[in-house]
C-alpha cells in the first residue's frame, strides 16, 4: 500500500474576449482550480474545475484534504467516503461537495496510474467512441442569425448533437433555430441550453411558443433543477425533449426528476456531483432505469466514464480556455474516444497552474 501523502491547489485566470452571457449569469473571465494529489511513492493525480468564481482552493485546503492525506492510494473509493463523511457538517452539496469531486478525480488519476491502466479500462467502461457534444456558438444581439448558423455548420460533420445557448430574443431564435434545422447534417442533433433562464415554466413556455417548430435533441437545463413540476410541465406542453443537471450537485435533484419520469437525458458534471466516485454510481442508476447520461464539459474526466462527451472546438472557441493548459487526454475527431494512457491521461501545463510544492 502506498498513502495519500499531500494534496496541493492551485489557481489561475483566464480572460475572455467579451462578456459572455449564460441565462440570468454574465461571465467576464474564466477562472479554473487545480487539485494534485500525490501518493507516498511518489506517484502524482491531477484535476480541475471551472471555479464559478468561488474560493475552490481554499475550500479543498481548509475542509477536505485532510480526511484525504493518509489515506490508501488504491482504494479513492474509501476515500471519497472520508472526505464527506469528514466535512459533513458544512458540506454533503454545494461548494464543499464540489471541492471533493476534484480531489477524488485526482485520487482516481493516481488509482489508475498505479495500476498501469487508463481510467476507462479500471472502470470497465471501455473505450468505444463516445456520444459527442460540441459547444458549437453563443447568439449574442450584434451577430445576425446567420451569421451564427454558418459558425455552428462549419463545425458540425460528425458530432453526435451540436449546441447553441439562448438569446432571450423570440425572433433571433426562431430565425436561428430555422437556419440549422434546415441545414444542419441529418445525422447531428441540435440542444438549446437555457442555463437555468427562465423563472418559471408559464415564462419557458411562452417564449417556446414564439421559437416556430424547432426540432431539437433536447431543451437542456430549462429551470432549476429543484423545480421538477416545471420541468415537467415545460416537457409535457412544448413536447420537447428535456435534459437537466449542468452543475447540480446534490444527487438526489436529479433521481428526483428521473424518478417522475421528467427527463430525457440526464446531464452530470462530474466535478459538482462530487467526482467520479459517486458519478459512476448515478450513471449505473440511471442505465437501470433507461436514462441516458451527459457529461458536462471537463471531457478529459467524462471520456472515461462511457457517457456522452461534451466539448468546446478545441483551441478554437475563445471561450473555453481550457486546451491552452490540458496537455494530453482523449481524441476529439466528432465522436470522442479516451486515451490509452494510464489514469486519467492528461497533465496540467506548470506554467499556468503553480502548485504549493512548485
Amino acid at each position: 500500500m502506498s498513502a495519500i501523502a499531500r494534496i496541493d491547489t492551485a489557481t489561475a485566470v483566464l480572460p475572455l474576449p467579451a462578456p459572455l452571457q449564460l441565462g440570468a449569469m454574465t461571465v467576464t473571465r474564466r477562472e479554473y482550480s487545480a487539485a494534485r494529489a500525490s501518493a507516498a511513492d511518489g506517484t502524482t493525480g491531477v484535476a480541475y474545475c471551472l471555479s464559478r468564481e468561488a474560493p475552490m482552493a481554499e475550500i479543498v485546503d481548509r475542509l477536505v484534504a485532510a480526511h484525504a492525506v493518509g489515506a490508501d492510494a488504491d482504494d479513492p473509493a474509501s476515500t471519497w467516503e472520508r472526505m464527506l463523511r469528514g466535512s459533513a457538517i458544512v458540506g454533503r452539496v454545494g461548494l464543499v461537495r464540489r471541492a471533493i469531486g476534484l480531489v477524488d478525480i485526482a485520487l482516481w488519476d493516481i488509482a489508475a496510474r498505479r495500476a498501469g491502466v487508463p481510467l476507462w479500462k479500471m472502470l470497465g467502461t471501455g473505450d468505444a467512441p463516445r456520444d459527442s457534444i460540441l459547444v458549437a456558438a453563443y447568439p449574442s444581439p450584434d451577430r445576425a442569425p446567420r451569421e451564427v448558423a454558418d459558425e455552428v455548420l462549419a463545425q458540425a460533420d460528425g458530432w453526435t448533437n451540436v449546441k447553441i445557448s439562448r438569446i432571450p430574443d423570440p425572433a433571433y431564435m426562431r430565425e436561428l433555430l430555422a437556419l440549422l434545422n434546415a441545414e444542419l447534417p441529418s445525422a447531428t442533433g441540435l440542444i438549446v441550453d437555457v442555463g437555468f433562464g427562465w423563472p418559471d415554466a408559464d415564462a419557458a413556455l411562452a417564449e417556446i411558443a414564439q421559437w416556430g417548430d424547432p426540432q431539437l435533441a433536447w431543451l437542456e437545463d430549462p429551470l432549476l433543477p429543484e423545480d421538477a413540476a416545471g420541468v415537467a410541465r415545460i416537457r409535457r406542453e412544448s413536447g420537447l425533449a428535456v435534459s437537466v443537471g449542468d452543475e447540480v450537485t446534490d444527487p438526489a435533484a436529479l433521481k428526483a426528476l428521473v424518478e417522475v419520469g421528467e427527463v430525457d437525458a440526464l446531464r452530470i458534471d462530474v466535478v459538482a456531483i462530487g467526482g467520479v466516485t459517486p458519478a459512476r454510481e448515478l450513471i449505473a442508476w440511471a442505465a437501470e432505469r433507461g436514462v441516458p447520461v451527459s457529461g458536462h464539459v471537463y471531457p478529459e474526466v467524462t471520456a472515461h466514464l462511457g457517457i456522452g462527451v461534451e466539448t468546446f472546438a478545441r483551441g478554437i472557441n475563445p471561450y473555453d480556455p481550457a486546451p491552452s493548459f490540458v496537455r494530453g487526454g482523449p481524441s476529439f475527431e466528432g465522436r470522442i474516444r479516451p486515451t490509452d494512457a494510464s489514469g486519467l491521461g492528461f497533465a496540467l501545463d506548470p506554467g499556468v497552474f503553480r502548485f504549493g510544492k512548485d
